[in-house]
């Protein structure tokens, strides 16, 4: 892969921010080849504003058409913080009650049961107790979709008593929109756009699309996708820049200039509104209104959000007190590593251990450790097969015959999987764990099933 990289005016007039970004940028590119990632944008903020913004890789392999630093992106679900704001702005300005029961807004869709109680703040934080949702409801930008009582109403599902915890939903915040919506009489992109984005100098983002061009995304197995876009919008709908998402870090920060929420708002924005558990909690320790929380290791506050669609993938963490940053987008679906490599280096520049994102590091290890474990496991049960053993135990071979078929089915298995996360924290070692398993399979069936011999 070729690796182009750009630096934005803005570096020229911090020597600090330009050294930083030479020092990340070895690690992006080092990562990019090895992960085979199509591009990337990343933006360092320090004192509340970007010191320095890199692009490196290609918008386009298939042309060598290279990445630019004011490329648009898909951001997805780091619309969810932003719908957040939007969502605060209404409960400030009075037109939006974010503890009130969300039956009492809708006008288009009756909601069912226990979910007609479900108030907006308990969507904010995903603690309504709904499903993840049909996250693969995608479509070509001109193409016929569901309207979004209808896609609501196909979606909505609680799988909890709201209240009851952490849930991570999409459909959350597509029902959320249509609170919105019923309670504005406006179109969310449109209200979004006057209440939150033109305020905050996000000139290039918007929440529908445009037809402008964007780069190419690229799905796991590095093939290019089509654009596309979600029923809903306010859960991964947003189209913006590394700068458009910067704008939007800063204006997180303690002490920000911004008219569109009170620093009270934005403080209520960033607290803990629900413990974080499951796959999450390696990642994070709450959720508040749109925002993943954690503590870093000297005490200071952090939050955060990430985002995976299909070719595309985000991620914005700051330091509110202190205005530290950093937006990473890539038109690329294997990019999890790379974030994690690059979030790693920025923790340290912060002088605090690795985020809790970095963690997705340990995977890598993990899978490192376990293909070492199938080689020799394999190579160790061929040899057993070989040499036979009159005294190997009835129960010795039956325990090794069961292991070795799971070992063996599942790399197949996984083969024919749209989407694993495996797949996505794993790009590049999946293939080679897989086969790993297998071998060690085989090396255990070769042990079960050989004869034993004098």
């Amino acid at each position: 892969m070729t690796i182009f990289a750009a630096l934005t005016q803005a570096v020229s007039a911090d020597p600090e921010g330009v050294a930083a970004g030479e020092a990340l940028g070895a690690t992006i590119t080092g990562r990019m080849a090895s992960d085979g990632v199509a591009g990337a944008v990343v933006v360092l903020i320090e004192d509340g504003a970007p010191v320095w913004t890199g692009a490196f890789g290609m918008a386009d392999p298939a042309t060598g058409r290279p990445m630019t630093t004011d490329a648009l992106f898909r951001v997805e679900s780091i619309s969810k913080p932003v719908t957040a704001w939007g969502a605060m702005r209404l409960a400030e300005t009075g037109r939006l009650d974010l503890d009130a029961p969300i039956g009492g807004y809708l006008t288009r869709w009756t909601p069912p049961g226990d979910a007609a109680a479900i108030t907006p703040r308990a969507l904010l934080s995903h603690s309504a107790g709904l499903g993840l949702g049909d996250f693969a409801a995608r479509f070509p930008p001109g193409a016929e979709r569901p309207d979004l009582p209808g896609h609501v109403a196909e979606d909505v599902a609680l799988i909890a008593p709201p209240g009851a915890g952490f849930s991570y939903s999409d459909t959350g915040y597509s029902l959320l929109e249509l609170v919105i919506e019923d309670a504005t009489g406006e179109d969310f992109a449109a209200l979004l756009s006057r209440e939150v984005l033109e305020p905050l100098g996000m000139a290039q983002a918007s929440f529908d699309w445009t037809g402008k061009p964007i780069p190419v995304g690229h799905d796991l197995h590095e093939q290019p996708v089509a654009p596309y876009v979600y029923p809903g919008r306010a859960s991964g709908g947003l189209h913006a820049t590394a700068a458009d998402i910067a704008r939007f870090a800063v204006a997180g920060m303690a002490g920000a200039d911004q008219q569109v929420l009170s620093p009270d708002d934005v403080a209520r924005l960033h607290r803990s509104e629900v413990a974080v558990g499951g796959l999450f909690g390696f990642a994070a320790e709450g959720y508040g209104l749109g925002h993943f929380t954690e503590r870093l290791s000297d005490g200071r506050r952090a939050v955060w959000h990430g985002g995976q669609g299909y070719g595309w993938m985000s991620h914005l963490h700051l330091v509110p007190d202190t205005g530290d940053g950093i937006v990473i987008l890539s038109n690329s679906q294997r990019a999890w590593p790379l974030f994690a490599a690059i979030l790693r280096e920025w923790s340290e520049r912060l002088g605090v251990a690795p985020v809790g994102m970095a963690r997705v590091l340990w995977a890598e290890r993990a899978a490192q450790g376990a293909i070492a474990l199938g080689l020799a496991v394999a190579a160790l049960g061929l040899w057993r097969a070989y040499r036979g053993n009159r005294r190997r135990a009835l129960l010795l071979r039956m325990l090794s015959g069961g292991v070795a078929l799971p070992l063996v089915l599942w790399p197949l298995w996984a083969l024919w999987q749209d989407y694993l996360f495996l797949f996505s924290i794993l790009p590049g070692l999946w293939p080679w764990l897989g086969a790993a398993s297998a071998l060690a399979g085989t090396g255990l069936a070769a042990m079960a099933l050989g004869p034993g011999r004098g």
